[in-house]
């Protein structure tokens, strides 16, 4: 009676230990399949990598973003009687100690309106 019931036990044992290996078996191939399809899969976006950062290299040039401001935005390059020095008066209202120099707005005007004249 005791020799039956003790390889009942090792005979359950085992089956579970058994059952327990192949279910590990399978997770592990299933894990290495996954594994080598992110590799693939990475080495496919590295070689993306390296043609978007050629791309990106060609499509960020200073020449054709310049022609592209001047194209679509009508932008130009600043002219030199465009330029003034700085005078931090023009930041304070008539009231303050800078009585003698103008407005920031009316700089801005003049600005605006001697560009509306070219």
């Amino acid at each position: 009676m005791i020799i039956k019931r003790s390889s009942i036990f090792f005979a359950l044992l085992i089956f579970i230990f058994g059952s327990w290996l192949f279910y590990l078996k399978y997770a592990v191939v299933f894990l290495e399949e996954r594994i080598r399809h992110t590799k693939k899969e990475l080495a496919i976006e590295k070689k993306n990598h390296h043609i978007l950062k050629a791309e990106w290299k060609t499509l960020t040039t200073p020449e054709r973003i310049q022609q592209l401001a001047v194209k679509h935005l009508h932008m130009h390059q600043i002219e030199p009687t465009q330029l003034r020095e700085f005078d931090p008066s023009i930041f304070h209202s008539e009231k303050g100690k800078y009585k003698e120099t103008k407005r920031l707005s009316e700089l801005v005007n003049e600005i605006m309106s001697s560009k509306g004249a070219d």
